[in-house]
């Protein structure tokens, strides 16, 4: 190979070094674990939860185990509670206002993976395992506003994957054991 051809390669190659490492440094720089992002309604899990003590499931449902997603609990379901309960506060007159103008606040999602990702992720497989909301979410039962304290990197989720009993198959005509659950086809579709 000639020298042109050469240096051409070796420009080539870091300009590619170089764009990982902005990539890196853009990434870093706006990822941060975390991030709690001001709801159009200040609620207070730490009152509904710790205070009260009801549990996720009875607001972020998902039909029993059939949605892959918790669901945000519509203005309706608060209002069974709030028609009655501290309807003077400004905040759940807020809700009300909602259920009156058959609306939905605009929350700002504070978990989840971005489209980019290409990760199909469900809840229903993580409850049938009874690993709790807090293993993901952070202890939201004590938070004001949801921040998300547990940085959902790929690297996190594989190592819970790693350490999950019992998901040992067989590769088909071989003697070789892997874990099912590190297939990259279990999140990635």
């Amino acid at each position: 190979m000639n020298e042109v051809g050469l240096g051409r390669k070796r420009l080539v190659a870091a300009a590619i070094v170089l764009l990982a490492l902005i990539a890196t440094i853009i990434y870093a720089t706006t990822r941060r674990d975390e991030y709690a992002p001001v709801q159009p309604i200040a609620y207070s899990h730490r009152t509904h939860v710790t205070g009260k003590e009801i549990g996720c499931a009875f607001c972020h449902e998902n039909g029993e185990g059939q949605s892959p997603h918790m669901l945000i609990p519509s203005v309706t379901k608060c209002a069974l509670c709030h028609q009655k309960v501290k309807r003077d506060d400004p905040e759940v007159q807020k809700i009300l206002k909602h259920v009156q103008d058959k609306t939905e606040p605009q929350w700002k999602r504070v978990h989840g993976f971005t489209a980019e990702a290409g990760v199909f992720f469900t809840h229903v497989p993580h409850l049938r395992a009874k690993i709790s909301c807090q293993t993901c979410h952070g202890d939201v039962g004590q938070m004001e506003r949801v921040t998300r304290v547990v940085d959902q990197t790929m690297g996190w989720c594989l190592k819970c994957h790693e350490q999950t009993p019992n998901q040992m198959v067989t590769v088909p005509n071989t003697r070789v054991e892997v874990n099912r659950l590190m297939d990259c086809a279990v999140c990635h579709r």
